[in-house]
């Protein structure tokens, strides 16, 4: 009766374990076709087009805008800045100049009043040599010893006093001449501030440099002009665009961005015509990401694409799209499911089958779309690992 109870312990056990085995779900690892599409969101726009900027050197508020993506005319106004900020400032440049140069007056009448009192002094001091040297007597008979000592003694100090009057008048001359000369700098620079202002007062307008549709030019925000807003020299805000060539520019998420390269086929659908298919060839990648939004930290990478049909109406600048990039498709790699891989500090992993067990086996992946992984080491073709078995771990 014991010896039963043994065996159908045992059996019991055994076809506990059976059922364990038989619960795992195993993949066999082999070549199979592999597609990897990567998204990309973005708008149209011209692959050439002729920037409109700031005409000055100073930074201008924008006061009126065209709309965009107006139709508009060689010579037709488009954008007018405020004038308000430039005539104050204009005001306080013209203001500076006045009184630089009343500074530049005043220290001209320093000089010359400084000049005079040493001349008159050099006068005197010539009048005291002459009377000097007049009743110059060394006699011994006529005065002491003393007496001429003393005649001596003046004439050395009337000779100091004169050297000392012509050191006077160069240091006068140099310490006003200096300081004209600074007034002079600070009034240059004054005057080149007022000149740019009145070149910025007299370019308050920007006119269209000939027939096209107006677009505004976005920043590295993304950020298109507005009223109100500041813009400096150089930036470029707006453009008329070449409408013979259009081409799409678009960003995709840097973790998405898997081996994008020139030359990869792009399907393209417009968001305003979701029916219709375009296609193209990817132009330029940018060479690192960077954020899009002023509030939003994600990073995209931008992207360039050359459209292949150019001959419809559909494609006017401006018009958002999305896009499917193929990185690859339908080639043989050696591919296993997502729910497979398992993770563990930056280390991948798998459940491999030794015999009747599973074992824990290091990979490397490669690329990766939405159901499949691509493994380049720690397996085989022909190997079989264990499907999404929590047990295991």
């Amino acid at each position: 009766m014991r010896q039963l109870l043994t065996l159908a312990m045992c059996f019991g056990m055994l076809s506990a374990c059976n059922d364990t085995e038989q619960l795992i779900p195993t993949y066999e690892v082999r070549p199979q076709p592999f597609s990897l599409a990567v998204p990309m969101k973005g708008e149209l726009e011209a692959a050439q087009a002729t920037a409109i900027g700031v005409p000055s050197r100073r930074p201008m508020t924008i006061a009126w805008l065209e709309q965009e993506y107006t139709q508009v005319k060689k010579g037709q106004l488009v954008a007018r800045f405020d004038a308000e900020q430039l005539s104050l400032d204009m005001r306080q440049e013209m203001l500076a100049i006045m009184l630089l140069e009343e500074d530049m007056k005043l220290n001209r009448e320093n000089l010359s009043t400084a000049e005079k009192e040493v001349n008159v002094d050099k006068a005197l001091v010539v009048k005291e040599f002459a009377f000097a040297d007049e009743f110059s007597i060394d006699d011994l008979r006529v005065y002491s010893q003393l007496e001429i000592i003393e005649n001596m003694q003046n004439k050395e100090y009337l000779g100091a006093k004169d050297e000392y009057l012509d050191w006077k008048k160069d240091s006068v001359v140099e310490q006003n001449t200096s300081a004209i000369d600074v007034i002079a700098i600070r009034k240059q620079g004054s005057q080149a501030k007022y000149d740019q202002l009145k070149l910025a007062m007299d370019t308050l307008e920007i006119r269209a440099p000939y027939d096209g549709m107006l677009v505004y030019e976005a920043n590295w925000r993304g950020e298109k002009p507005a009223i109100g807003e500041t813009v400096f020299p150089g930036r470029p805000i707006a453009k008329i665009p070449d409408m013979s060539a259009m081409q799409a520019k678009g960003y995709v998420l840097d973790k998405e961005a898997i081996d994008l390269a020139p030359g990869q086929t792009v399907s393209i659908t417009l968001d305003a015509y979701p029916d219709q298919l375009f296609t193209g060839k990817v132009k330029e990648v940018s060479g690192f990401s960077r954020t899009i939004s002023r509030n939003n930290p994600t990073k995209y990478f931008e992207v360039t694409v050359n459209i292949d049909d150019q001959t419809s109406d559909l494609l006017t600048p401006g018009r958002k799209l999305h896009a499917s990039i193929q990185v690859s498709q339908n080639e043989s790699r050696l591919t296993l499911p997502t729910q497979a891989i398992y993770s563990e500090q930056g280390v991948n992993f798998v459940f491999k089958q030794t015999g009747s067990e599973f074992i824990k086996q290091r990979i490397e992946i490669g690329q990766k779309n939405l159901f499949m992984v691509e493994v380049t080491e720690g397996l085989a073709s022909g190997d079989v690992i264990a499907l999404a078995y929590k047990e295991l771990l």
